[in-house]
Parts: structure tokens; sequence; C-alpha cells
């Protein structure tokens, strides 16, 4: 009986030979093979006479077998137990010998995979060609990102005042003869008087220079059925809190009915983009080149005071280049900001 060794670790197999030529036998005959090989041919009914033996003294090895079952030499499954070992040989002690396999029925060529096909839904899909206004909004986004040392502070306030003086002009605004003013009018005239204090934030980078503005034209972003419009209040910082609530909305409704002027979509010095009303708590908005700041307004959530009530907390996100604005003078206009908006009443009054 052949005595059991360790399979050690085989190294890669030599090139196979175009046609296998069997040489597992010794001179009594007998097939040369060891127990892991053994194993694995009998459980894929490998045909043996196609091995070509890379063992010690021709003996047939792992590799071989695995090399016979990547080539798909089987047998039926009728002579299986003959080919792999499992039935009695002519060998001394019923060991399977070469003349039992030359014996053995031909080896059945591994059939052809059959192509998975996939489901037909996985293939379907439609290609939307870009707009000239979106392919216009892509360039400027990609070169924003790419060219400007972009960062964001974000902060938040106590926007009890605003809500409050909101809600005293809607009730009297027929009275008064005031437009309905917005959350969104309001932090828009709060923006044009406290850039007028912070001159590195209503200014253009230049490379070379930083060109600060005396007035601010300020950009307000506007979404589109075309995509994202950017039309500018020029002078906001002019202009009354009522004229800014009609201008605003004379630019908005022209930029949504595609009739706004060319004209009225540059010549921003500093930006600000409301996405608080589709329930965005802090963003990180991209500055309009070559603006030194964009503001981004957030919604409104509630928050605890230590006394333990609650207060409703707007969220601001101030995004600055920083080739033009340092951090410490970028956070201190948002503290401005956030100053004047938790007491509109007396920013209103100067």
């Amino acid at each position: 009986a052949e005595t059991k060794e360790e399979v050690k670790p085989e190294a890669a197999p030599a090139p196979a030979a175009a046609e296998p030529v069997s040489t597992t036998a010794t001179t009594d005959g007998r097939l040369k093979i060891s127990p892991r090989a053994k194993n694995i041919a009998e459980r894929q009914n490998l045909d043996l006479s196609k091995a070509v033996p890379t063992g010690p003294h021709g003996r047939i090895i792992e590799r071989d077998v695995i090399a016979l079952a990547e080539k798909g030499y089987k047998v039926p499954a009728a002579a299986a137990a003959e080919y792999a070992g499992g039935g009695e040989g002519t060998g001394l002690g019923g060991a399977v010998s070469t003349d039992d396999l030359a014996a053995a029925p031909a080896a059945e060529p591994a059939p052809a995979a059959q192509a998975v096909q996939p489901a037909s839904f996985t293939a379907e899909y439609t290609d939307v060609k870009l707009s000239s206004v979106r392919k216009v909004i892509s360039k400027a986004m990609h070169a924003s990102l790419s060219e400007l040392a972009q960062l964001t502070n974000h902060f938040s306030f106590d926007a009890t005042a605003i809500l409050a003086y909101r809600e005293r002009v809607k009730q009297n605004a027929e009275k008064l003869g005031l437009p309905n003013i917005t959350l969104n009018d309001i932090i828009l005239y709060a923006v044009s008087r406290v850039l007028k204090k912070h001159p590195d934030m209503n200014a253009h980078f230049l490379g070379d220079a930083v060109r600060q503005f005396s007035h601010v034209n300020l950009g307000m972003a506007v979404d589109t059925e075309r995509g994202l419009l950017v039309p500018t209040l020029f002078g906001a910082d002019t202009l009354s809190l009522a004229e800014i609530s009609r201008k605003a909305k004379e630019l908005a409704t022209a930029a949504q009915s595609g009739r706004i002027s060319p004209d009225l979509l540059t010549g921003g010095t500093f930006t600000v983009s409301n996405l608080g009303a589709l329930g965005v708590e802090m963003f990180t908005p991209i500055i309009n080149p070559p603006q030194t700041g964009i503001l981004g307004v957030c919604n409104i959530t509630y928050r605890l005071k230590k006394t333990g009530e609650t207060y409703p907390a707007m969220g601001l996100s101030l995004t600055y280049d920083h080739r033009a604005v340092d951090g410490a003078p970028a956070s201190r206009f948002m503290r401005d900001l956030c100053t004047a908006l938790e007491n509109f009443d007396m920013l209103l009054a100067l």
C-alpha cells in the first residue's frame, strides 16, 4: 500500500504540453497519485489518463489534477469510480493501473458555459444632453472649485426678532402699502448693510490685487427650470427693505420665466443663496468668481437656551476665498451679520 505523505506547497507548474502524455505508471503498472490529488479527482470525475505528472518519480500531485479540471478532462459518471480510484482495479491490492485507465470510456469534454443574460431592465437608460445654461453652470462651478481656495464657516443666530418683524409686516402690509416681506428679503437687506463695514467681503479677487467696491451689488441665486441663475440687485445698500423686496421678486420672476436681460446676470460683488425652504440645515455654497464670498441661508431649527426654553435658530454658511480673506475677518463679518439680524429693529433705524 502507498504510504501517505504530507503534501507541501507546490511550485508554479511548468508550461503544459500541447498534447498531454501519460507517464503515470511505474514498471509494475500501478498508478502513482498523491492522496490530495486523488481526492480532488474523485470529487470532480477527472480523467487521470490525461494527467501530466509533475511530482517526484512521476507522481500525480494536486496541481496536475487542477490542470485537468481547468481543461475539462472528465469521465462519464458511470466510469468515474474507475478513473478516480474509487472502484477495484487490476493492480496489486485492487489499485487502479494504467491498463484500467486505458480500458475506461473516453472522457467527455466539459460543456460550454452558458452566457448569463442580464435582466432587460438593467440596460434601459436615457442620455439627457446638457442645455446651454447647464454647460455654462458646469464650466463655471468646476473653474470655481479648481482655482479658488474656498473655505466655509457655519454660523447660526436667534431668528426670533426677524420672525416677529415679518409677522407684524404681514398683518399690516395692506394697510401700509408694503409688499409681502419674506425672510429672504430681510437677509438680503441685512447683508447689504453689514457688507459696507467689511469691504474685503464685498470685493473681487484679481490675482495680484483685491478690488473693493463702494456699493453692494448683491447677487441672489434663483432656481429655474433651465438651471441656477444669479440676477443682481445693483446698489442694494442704497435700497430700502421694501425696495429690495420688490426688486428681488421682479428679478426672480424674470429669471424663472426666461425673460431676464443678460446684463442683470453680471456685475455682482457678493452673492446670497437660500436653500432654507428646502429644509437644508447647512451646506457649502460655491463662490461665483471673481467674488470673494457667498452666503448660504439655511432653514430654521429649534434649540434649547440655558433656561430650558426653545428658540428658533437659523443657519448661515459663509464660503470665502482664502486667497483674499482670512478666517478671522470672515468670521467677524458673520458675527456682525448675526448680531444685526438678532436686532433687526435697530438695524432698520440706522
